[in-house]
Formats: structure tokens, C-alpha cells, sequence
């Protein structure tokens, strides 16, 4: 199954953070397809680096994906078609999360994220 991994989990994932559950750590060690992590990603880490609100050394996360055996995702245009037919559910109107979930649908890929509300994406989503 190929998976890619929400902003929270890949940064999780470089950074060692215990909230990682063991068992996603297997799911993805054990997956024979690709594992990805979308530009989307890079970016919302890089605003909100740029804002203070997060510290992280951006060149250091993007050579770990790769070090990590990881592959980036592209944002391409058939992903931002798909963003604007994605519906808009009440509570969660993240521009990043919702791209991802329209990557997720476009490609087709399942996202693993730690965001109970993107569950209600359905099955291209796992709450993990």
C-alpha cells in the first residue's frame, strides 16, 4: 500500500518524538510499497518555521526524508483540481491538510495522520 505521511507524522517520524506510536513506525518499516512525504509539507513546516511557531532546521528535515528512505510528493495540478472538489467539513478547513487529502485521493495514496477530524475524509485516510 503506498502511504503518505501527514506533515505531523513525518515530523515526528525525523525528530524521534515518543507520540509516534510504535505500531505506525511498523506499518511504514514493514510496507514494501513507497512511503511519501508531499512538498505540502515542507511548506507548512517552513510558515510556520518562518512565524516562530515551530523550530526546526528545514535543510536537516529535508535530507533526513530521503536519508529515512522516504520520497517526496510533487504538488501537481491534477492535485489542486482535486483540492477544489474536495468538500469543505465543518471544523477542519486546513489548506495544507486538505491538499494532502487531495493527494491522497488523486494519486491514490492513504494518508496516515494524528488528525481524528481528517477521518472523515474516509478510507484514503488512517487515523493512526
Amino acid at each position: 500500500m503506498r502511504l503518505l505521511l501527514d506533515t505531523q507524522i513525518a515530523f515526528w517520524w525525523q525528530t524521534g518524538d515518543r507520540r509516534l506510536k510504535d505500531a505506525v513506525r511498523q506499518l511504514v518499516e514493514v510496507n514494501e510499497d513507497p512511503v511519501l512525504v508531499s512538498r505540502v509539507s515542507l511548506w507548512e513546516l517552513a510558515i510556520k518555521a518562518g512565524t516562530g511557531r515551530l523550530k526546526i532546521d528545514l535543510a536537516l528535515f529535508t535530507s533526513e526524508v530521503e536519508a529515512l528512505g522516504f520520497s517526496w510528493l510533487p504538488i501537481e495540478n491534477a492535485h489542486i483540481l482535486q483540492l477544489a472538489e474536495l468538500p469543505v467539513l465543518s471544523g477542519h478547513k486546513d489548506p495544507f491538510d486538505r491538499l494532502l487529502v487531495a493527494q491522497s485521493a488523486s494519486e491514490p495514496l492513504i494518508l496516515l495522520t494524528a488528525d481524528a477530524g481528517l477521518g472523515r475524509y474516509g478510507a484514503l485516510v488512517r487515523v493512526v
